[in-house]
């Protein structure tokens, strides 16, 4: 599986992001398409689901998103990139202690394989709203204002030094607000490394012929 790169001819589709950002990640989600639009629609939409709704019958669709995302991960790394990388998720909007918290990229790469450095590096101070739960006609938070809400987890640097490139993960690129915030707040606290961010898909910027309907 090949990775399609953030470049010159689709930067400006994500807001926050510039020319010093390396990003890839390994498909589009439509915005508007809903659930049956594409696979990749279809991945996202299960691999978001609520974790409230645990213990339903649908819940089941979260979980098997989950394991297949971690496969997908696994057919991407080549075996030697264990030596030379440390996988970050971006976290959850919500604290660990609350009862949204979602650990679903944690989940997945865990099933990436033994042997990958995978540490939740980046916690929120405090449970905060998640992007899509901002109407549209509200301001959501800049990368800045995010970043005064992370903070690093110096216990997942007490053991072993993190490795030359880090990558952070995250399932959905929209303007970038979210990797920009934890890659401020990594390159500040590992200064030196290389901090690339890795993304199941991107937002793909809808087209207004999307929204007119076909004349028979």
């Amino acid at each position: 599986m090949t990775p399609y790169k953030i470049d010159e001819n689709i930067l400006s589709d994500h807001h926050y992001l510039d020319e010093s950002d390396d990003c890839f990640f390994l498909g589009e989600y439509l915005p508007r398409g809903g659930f049956d639009a594409s696979p990749t629609n279809q991945l996202i939409s299960n691999f978001k689901k609520s974790v409230l709704k645990r213990g339903t019958a649908q819940y089941r669709y979260k979980e098997d998103a989950i394991i297949q995302v971690g496969n997908r991960l696994r057919k991407l790394f080549k075996p030697e990139a264990k030596q030379s990388i440390t996988i970050v998720p971006i976290p959850s909007s919500k604290a660990k202690d609350h009862p949204e918290h979602d650990n679903r990229l944690v989940l997945a790469l865990n099933n990436i394989g033994e042997g990958w450095d995978v540490r939740e590096l980046i916690a929120v101070k405090v449970s905060m709203r998640a992007h899509h739960e901002f109407q549209s006609t509200e301001k959501r938070p800049t990368p800045d204002e995010l970043y005064e809400k992370l903070m690093i987890d110096e216990t997942c640097l007490s053991q072993k030094p993190v490795k030359e490139h880090i990558f952070l993960f995250d399932d959905l690129l929209t303007n970038g607000t979210h990797f920009k915030a934890c890659k401020r707040l990594l390159l500040e606290r590992l200064p030196g490394s290389t901090v690339v961010g890795l993304f199941i898909a991107r937002r793909k910027p809808l087209d207004p012929l999307d929204l007119i309907e076909e004349i028979p």
